[in-house]
């Protein structure tokens, strides 16, 4: 079949987009024919994008290519301003569509009666919806499960001897912070936490994401959160045992995960995390947070699961969030080598296609 994918997409920073890049290429490997209508235009986006939400074109390229069925990647960051256009599109297309919620959770929490009544709309003009949580799920009303792939990142360019080098990080164990600086992601606790974790180095490998006109208070929120991190990290002396990377680029994503000791997922909200599945694939030890759906990623009795590949599984922790004591505590024990099992890798980009390519043709056939 003949699947059109909106979405932001890559070289777009943006983790929904490169969940969106993969699952196309998953889905293409099934034999399936792909296009891409992407958030934004980028001047270096690859062959498989026919254009951007707005380009004079997009609806002749749409038509020359015939979709069959359209999935939209949603969530409201990742479209921004041009939410209304995702709508408009939606509706002027003929083929059905499924949509994706990404963030169902923490975008109705946020905008509260005008975010539900925008996934409503959303809902309205598809054919049917999938969440990767059950939280999620509770949301959305009527969803399909498909939990978020796990599939490790690209292969490096670089090395962990580098980038130790290259930031100064000397021996330490690396408690690693990945992805975008976001006030509900609790950098403030892990700040706190590594007070009592003095013999490590804190990576935060990211940098607030930059946001539409409309949504610019946000950023200028989680700006002034990581203001006050800083300011925080100085006046308890130890700015000097934190490096700020600023945006990781894709080619390194896989070298920071291999010097981390282990990645903490601090979240005060979340409804799940690409970042903890790329710890998963990594083999890198984490902490999270028990809130959304990241407790699904341990053992519910704490105790030891056989993990889906030979050799030690990755160990990690839960900790109650906004507590930078637990924090510290989960941390403190996993890298002396304690903690339990996690669970199973989650499903590869294979299955989920596979379990997306099920829904299609449920679709198409008209019993959803």
């Amino acid at each position: 079949m003949r699947v059109l994918h909106l979405a932001p997409y890559p070289p777009a920073r943006d983790g929904i987009g490169a969940y969106a890049r993969v699952l196309a290429a998953a889905l293409a490997d099934r034999g399936h024919e792909t296009a891409v209508v992407a958030a934004r235009p980028h001047p270096s986006s690859p062959p498989e994008v026919l254009g951007a939400l707005g380009d004079p074109g997009l609806p002749e390229k749409i038509a020359r290519f015939r979709p069959d069925l359209v999935h939209v990647q949603f969530a409201v960051p990742a479209f921004g301003l041009r939410v209304p256009a995702v709508l408009r599109l939606l509706r002027e297309l003929d083929a059905p569509v499924v949509a994706t919620l990404h963030e169902i959770t923490r975008d109705t929490a946020l905008l509260r009666a005008p975010g539900r009544l925008l996934y409503r709309r959303l809902a309205s003009r598809c054919a049917a919806l999938i969440v990767h949580t059950r939280d999620a799920r509770a949301a959305a009303g009527s969803a399909e499960l498909i939990p978020h792939f796990c599939a490790p990142p690209p292969p490096s360019t670089t090395t962990s001897d580098a980038l130790r080098a290259r930031f100064s990080l000397g021996s330490a164990p690396v408690v690693l912070a990945f992805g975008f600086i976001h006030v509900d992601k609790g950098l403030d606790v892990l700040a706190d936490a590594l007070r009592h974790v003095d013999d490590a180095m804190l990576v935060v490998a990211g940098a607030v994401r930059a946001r539409d006109p409309l949504f610019k208070p946000m950023e200028l929120r989680d700006r002034r959160h990581e203001r006050e991190v800083r300011a925080a990290l100085t006046r308890h002396g130890l700015a000097h045992r934190v490096v700020f990377t600023g945006h990781v680029p894709e080619a390194e994503v896989a070298a920071w995960f291999a010097t981390a000791a282990v990645a903490v997922l601090p979240y005060r909200k979340a409804a799940q995390s690409g970042v903890a599945h790329l710890a998963l694939a990594s083999r890198t030890p984490l902490v999270a947070t028990a809130v959304g759906g990241l407790p699904d990623l341990f053992s519910a009795s704490g105790s030891a699961t056989e993990p889906r590949e030979a050799g030690e599984p990755s160990r990690g922790l839960l900790a109650p969030p906004g507590d930078a004591a637990e924090l510290a505590k989960a941390i403190r024990t996993v890298l002396d080598g304690g903690g339990h099992p996690l669970q199973g890798l989650a499903p590869g980009p294979e299955e989920v296609a596979a379990r997306t390519e099920a829904l299609y043709e449920r679709v198409l056939a008209g019993a959803v």
